[in-house]
């Protein structure tokens, strides 16, 4: 007993070490805050590592015993299975990152990289749009603006209309955020009218919502527009002069 509970600490461990670097390319790099709460991936990846962290351990103090002819063999067995099983989750945390954040006509929208239109982006490579090249890291910023060709504005709006991509998603619509700089600025609201939210989501926890933040800026220095997401809609501040993204806030863009 005293042999197979040293192995199950040790190979928990290890496996605590490995879900520790997970969390941080999960949250520090693919979804940094607040971004994992809009796209709701948190309660999901969490309980993902959970399981896997403690299964390993636990088959390792099940088949754990000192000169057993397959021991190799079956802790060979457990962490490739292990293994296995953390690197499908990741993949697919991965595949669901939100590689863009999208100005899309008067808000921001978080484009995952599952959703993205295959189609458009292998149009925006072959136009060799830079915009359109998704990271490996955090999500770029871009906006969407309307296709040069007006029959392909109508199909994307057809297409829209029956549930297919709209603009957030075309990659080959995409041009570098600050080519829409005065459109931003025109959509952006006040940040006074932010601040008149507090006491209009009454039906809201407003304690959870980050206002306090807003007491940082000044209402002539700081502009804002919704964020949608997965989940949870939130808001992008933006400077009121440049239009460049200051930061991405937790509070409910609407009242």
């Amino acid at each position: 007993m005293k042999h197979r509970l040293f192995a199950f600490l040790i190979h928990l461990l290890l496996s605590s070490i490995i879900a520790a670097i997970a969390v941080m390319l999960v949250f520090f790099v693919w979804y940094p805050a607040p971004l994992h709460d809009a796209v709701g991936v948190t309660q999901i990846f969490l309980m993902l590592l959970a399981v896997d962290v403690v299964i390993g351990p636990m088959l390792t103090f099940v088949v754990y015993k000192p000169g057993k002819p397959s021991l190799k063999f079956d802790l060979t067995v457990i962490a490739l299975l292990q293994l296995a099983a953390l690197s499908y989750g990741m993949n697919t945390v991965f595949q669901g990152r939100p590689a863009f954040i999208v100005f899309s006509k008067d808000r921001f929208e978080i484009a995952r990289a599952s959703d993205i239109d295959p189609d458009s982006a292998k149009k925006a490579l072959q136009n060799s749009n830079q915009a359109a090249i998704a990271g490996w890291t955090k999500p770029r910023w871009v906006a969407a603006v309307a296709s040069p060709d007006p029959k392909r504005n109508q199909e994307i709006l057809f297409s829209a209309v029956q549930g297919g991509p709209d603009w957030p998603l075309l990659p080959e619509l995409f041009v570098p955020l600050a080519h829409v700089k005065e459109q931003i600025l025109k959509k952006a609201k006040p940040l006074q009218e932010l601040r008149m939210l507090r006491g209009k989501n009454t039906s809201l926890n407003v304690e959870t919502q980050d206002f306090a933040s807003l007491q940082d800026w000044q209402d002539s220095a700081v502009k804002w527009l919704p964020l949608r997401g997965k989940v949870k809609d939130m808001v992008v501040l933006v400077d009121a002069n440049s239009a460049a993204v200051i930061k991405v806030v937790d509070i409910n863009p609407w009242p």
